[in-house]
């Protein structure tokens, strides 16, 4: 529905009856845009790392396989390695939305459980499942690029949610997280590249009691 002001500026009014300017709604056209050309970014990039390995995925491939020029794909990401940020960041958000809800209920259920304990056996839980970090990444992105990826927004945000209080020194912090990260990406990358004989449920379960051993001396 449009709407002429007494000077003849139209308003389009949205539900509610709520109005904005023409600039308002060019901008939020211009969202969506934006929106649609990242997704399109990161998809095409999912197909061809299913596909062929990092090292060989270039700027120019992703836009071509994006239907994107190479400056959309620049003005978004900057390089592949901001697309890998990128990617690892909103992965790293909505695993960790769905770890602090269960981690929140586990807590509660269990006084003795502590904050950073249930959340590591939780994390461990969650990332099994994840199918972003699914097997085409795992054969196609160096382990070690694959964790520095992901441990950098998993160290922000663990400690930005409160999963980690301020008992536990900057150091030893450090290295819990290195230490429970790095295990669980392992075990986890080891478990997509294998022919998956042992049940994810059995995998899970070992990586929370690996990890509950390891990191017994910090959570006390």
């Amino acid at each position: 529905m449009r709407l002429v002001r007494p000077g003849g500026a139209r308003l389009a009014v949205g539900q509610g009856g709520h109005s904005m300017t023409m600039g308002e709604k060019n901008d939020r056209q211009g969202d969506r845009r934006v929106r649609r050309s990242r997704r399109s970014i990161v998809a095409a990039f999912d197909r061809l790392i299913t596909e062929v390995p990092l090292e060989q995925i270039t700027v120019s491939a992703i836009a071509r396989e994006a239907d994107v020029d190479r400056k959309t794909f620049y003005q978004h990401f900057g390089s592949v390695d901001g697309l890998l940020d990128a990617i690892a960041d909103d992965v790293v958000t909505g695993l960790l939305d769905e770890v602090e809800l269960a981690t929140r209920a586990r807590v509660e259920a269990a006084a003795d459980v502590t904050p950073l304990r249930a959340f590591f056996a939780v994390l461990a839980e969650h990332l099994s499942q994840n199918e972003t970090l699914g097997r085409g990444f795992c054969e196609h992105v160096p382990s070690e690029l694959l964790f520095e990826h992901l441990s950098r927004p998993l160290a922000r945000q663990s400690v930005e949610r409160g999963f980690v209080n301020g008992d536990v020194p900057d150091e030893e912090l450090e290295m819990l997280l290195a230490f429970g990260l790095g295990g669980l990406f392992s075990l986890y990358r080891w478990w997509l590249l294998s022919d998956q004989s042992v049940p994810l449920v059995e995998v899970t379960r070992y990586a929370s009691q690996l990890l509950e051993g390891g990191t017994n001396s910090l959570l006390r």
